[in-house]
């Protein structure tokens, strides 16, 4: 038969003690509802077989959140009692792993007197939660301290792995500014306080914490967590897998044990034994509530919520777990709780990992969308049959003053004779003596656009500050050169050469783009007046016409 069938509790009043509750035996209550105490003091009979206990001392343990000042009593065969009595600080001091106090039965160190122990009275002030009651049980002293080192050491490590996902998150979030990022590290913290607290390391960081402190942050944390998991879930699954309306649902059940849980802690000053139910119940729709998200993501094609599905079912079923024997529903077996801190852990590890695999989705989305903004841009600002710059592309490069494109001379290059080529050999040869010269073009270091039909743009940056006007014409002519030479090589069928002419203007520090394009326009019109197939750096047509004498002519 387990222990706690064994069990019997009375309620008193706080000043009663050992003795006058045992003239009140009979009114133990052994029955189904024995935990539906009244308080403010709570008394628990334990039957004491030596027979089927451990040798050494024995202790009695129970869960300590939110305790304060207990006593334990051995009942002797002859009437006689044994007594100790621990005020909070004691009661503390003797934490057990997984959030249990181990308080020794006065005699169970005598191995001669420890037979004679009849029955173990323990009395607890103002117990906040029926686990400390209903979870009570006679153990060896000896074997929980041999396993207060490796439990702690356990929990060490655990607490460690929930912290990582916090480096990870705070290195990353600086770069990638996702904002379930924060989420998860919300939910990373709270369960790295709510193992680091409920396990009992708390105590051994900070040893003063009171067992109210570590009752709230057990309570506070696992509130906070779940509201930002729910959070995190909507931000961390790609948009459009999950309906508006169902994330209203979620965000509401998500922060319904927050709002749960300032109530009845502030409602919870005094002796309220049912608040634990009331906080326990406050987790069930949000469970319900994700297990039917999970289904309804899969069927929208989430790949995401795949990560959810590894992450959050075994807490599930834990948690499910958990919230029965808070509700008091049923004792259990309180060792699943292990199970729980385990899936929390593993919990934020695996979303680590989702994390991961989500920031690489939404980098590449990203990148593809980014890759195709370029695209459209390069699109917009090509020329589709020469692929070298437009017209629109020359205006904004004219317009940009970065120290790229901060150019001294335009020209404009016009094919002589275009007309004639596409007439004689067609159009189609005449497209590919505009690909050539773009071609041949794009290999200078100038910026070059196609402007017109067969007009071209060259924005220029010379190297010879002393002399930039004569240099960029030389320059303009040895690129002639090579587009002869280009459209010759390319487009053989044209068997005379095919020549161009240029004109050319300096571009002053204020000059606006269409003063300079009506110069350079003026000279390139004065280079094809003047025979062709040469460059104009000045306006031929402004020199002074030479003086025929009438009488000569």
């Amino acid at each position: 038969m387990p222990l706690s069938d064994a069990l019997c509790t009375f309620s008193s009043g706080l000043d009663s003690s050992i003795s006058e509750t045992l003239k009140q035996a009979d009114k133990f209550n052994c029955s189904d509802n024995k935990y539906s105490v009244q308080g403010p003091k709570v008394w628990i009979k334990i039957p004491f077989k030596a027979d089927t206990l451990p040798p050494g001392t024995i202790e009695v343990q129970g869960d300590n959140n939110g305790l304060t000042a207990m006593s334990v009593h051995s009942v002797l065969e002859d009437g006689s009692i044994r007594s100790a009595n621990y005020s909070e600080k004691a009661v503390r001091e003797h934490w057990r792993p997984k959030g249990q106090y181990g308080l020794p039965v006065p005699g169970s160190d005598n191995a001669q007197l420890r037979n004679d122990i009849k029955t173990v009275y323990v009395s607890i002030d103002h117990p906040r939660v029926v686990s400390s009651i209903s979870i009570s049980q006679l153990a060896s002293k000896k074997v929980w301290d041999d396993r207060k080192l490796p439990l702690s050491v356990m929990f060490a490590i655990l607490c460690g792995m929930a912290v990582m996902p916090l480096i990870y998150n705070a290195f990353f979030y600086s770069a990638l500014r996702y904002n379930f990022m924060l989420w998860h590290s919300v939910m990373a913290a709270a369960t790295t306080i709510y193992t680091f607290s409920s396990s009992g390391l708390i105590f051994i960081a900070f040893p003063e914490t009171t067992l109210t402190t570590k009752f709230l942050l057990n309570y506070w944390t696992l509130a906070f967590g779940i509201a930002a998991s729910g959070f995190f879930l909507i931000g961390f699954l790609e948009r459009g897998k999950i309906s508006w309306r169902l994330q209203a649902v979620i965000l509401v059940t998500a922060l319904f044990p927050v709002a749960a849980t300032a109530i009845i802690l502030h409602g919870n000053e005094g002796y309220n034994m049912y608040a634990r139910n009331q906080y326990h119940a406050s987790f069930l729709p949000y469970f319900f509530v994700i297990i039917y998200t999970m289904v309804h993501a899969i069927r929208r094609g989430s790949r995401a919520i795949w990560f959810q599905v590894a992450a959050w079912s075994p807490i599930i079923f834990f948690g499910l777990d958990r919230i029965a024997r808070g509700m008091d529903i049923y004792i259990g077996i309180p060792a699943l709780d292990y199970g729980l801190y385990f899936t929390l852990v593993i919990e934020t590890i695996i979303l680590a990992f989702g994390v991961a695999n989500r920031i690489l989705q939404l980098r590449r989305h990203h990148e593809d969308s980014m890759r195709k903004q370029v695209e459209l841009t390069l699109l917009a600002d090509t020329d589709g049959l020469t692929a070298i710059g437009n017209r629109r592309a020359f205006e904004r490069a004219f317009h940009d003053k970065s120290p790229e494109y901060r150019f001294d001379h335009l020209a404009i290059l016009d094919i002589d004779f275009f007309k004639h080529v596409n007439d004689e050999y067609g159009h189609e040869t005449g497209d590919d003596v505009l690909r050539a010269v773009g071609k041949e073009l794009a290999n200078t270091r100038h910026f070059v656009a196609r402007i017109g039909g067969e007009e071209f743009a060259l924005l220029m940056k010379t190297k010879n500050r002393a002399n930039r006007g004569s240099s960029s014409a030389v320059e303009l002519s040895e690129i002639c050169q090579r587009l002869i030479k280009a459209v010759h090589s390319d487009v053989p069928q044209i068997k005379r050469a095919v020549t161009f002419s240029v004109g050319v203007t300096s571009i002053g520090k204020r000059a606006s783009l269409r003063s300079v394009m009506a110069v350079a326009d003026k000279r390139l019109y004065d280079a094809k007046n003047n025979g062709r197939n040469q460059i104009v750096s000045f306006d031929i047509s402004d020199l002074p016409k030479p003086h025929t004498d009438a009488a000569t002519a």
